[in-house]
């Protein structure tokens, strides 16, 4: 059985598809996007509708690309192990690391399925969708931090080849400075949320809401998505943040709800 998606269409739809202990690749590579570059699942159809301007349309595009190649890795590594299932339902088989050595991830994310027998062709019709196991992404997840805006030499690098190949060359030494920067930013607002008892401004982070919660990144995404929690304030395209008022006031009526239940 083969079935005609549109690429990044099933991002617009809402996740309805389930298979026990796993979850569809559309639904984790959403996550992970939402989690990384602070862009909802839903905007995916509008970022790759969008015409190319050597700008703003295309740094998006590149960030999500940037995202199907880092988990495309753990796919490749065996980190998190993926399954094929029919078209309209059948037996979930594991789909070998090897299935994932492919020149551009992106087309198979953007429908989140693959013809199995012409597994590297992306434009072989579709006969099986791709399935993630569940617990082995949450772990993963759970461990990255957000990759952060880009700035403007990477915008600038992005429509010029021989900036992009600067700045290639450059990418470990970047890579480590901004791993020690976030240490150092983190510290010091560590530091003045416990001073304070919360977040400059009132707003707090997916770090902050996870440390007064005590709940992990995937929960706190899926329960934003079925409406058991806040939704989050986008500031600008990519940052993201809870008012502080709000998650407190959601944080009483759980205590208030499981007093009353006792």
């Amino acid at each position: 059985m083969t079935e005609t998606i549109i690429p990044w269409a099933p991002y617009g739809e809402g996740e309805t598809i389930v298979s026990s202990g796993r979850r569809t690749l559309v639904s984790v590579f959403g996550d992970l996007v939402l989690s990384q570059q602070g862009f909802s699942p839903h905007e995916l159809p509008e970022i790759f509708a969008a015409p190319q301007d050597e700008g703003e349309n295309d740094a998006c595009r590149h960030l999500v690309a940037k995202e199907a190649a880092f988990l495309t890795t753990q796919f490749v590594l065996g980190t998190i192990t993926t399954f094929a299932r029919p078209m309209g339902g059948g037996e979930a088989v594991a789909i070998s690391p090897t299935l994932w050595e492919l020149d551009d991830p992106l087309p198979r994310m953007a429908t989140g399925a693959l013809n199995l027998e012409h597994w590297a062709d992306p434009e072989a019709p579709p006969t099986h969708r791709i399935f993630v196991d569940a617990t082995e992404f949450d772990s993963w997840l759970v461990q990255l931090e957000p990759s952060g805006d880009l700035n403007d030499a990477d915008l600038e690098a992005i429509a010029d080849p021989r900036l992009r190949a600067a700045q290639s060359l450059a990418a470990q030494g970047r890579s480590a400075r901004r791993q020690r920067k976030q240490i150092e930013v983190q510290e010091s607002f560590n530091l003045e949320s416990a001073a304070s008892g919360s977040s400059p401004e009132g707003l707090l982070t997916m770090h902050d809401v996870r440390r007064l919660t005590r709940l992990g990144r995937s929960t706190i995404d899926r329960m934003v998505r079925n409406g058991s929690f806040p939704k989050p304030t986008t500031i600008g395209r990519r940052s993201v943040r809870w008012p502080a008022d709000v998650v407190d006031k959601w944080i009483a009526a759980q205590v208030a709800k499981d007093e009353s239940s006792d």
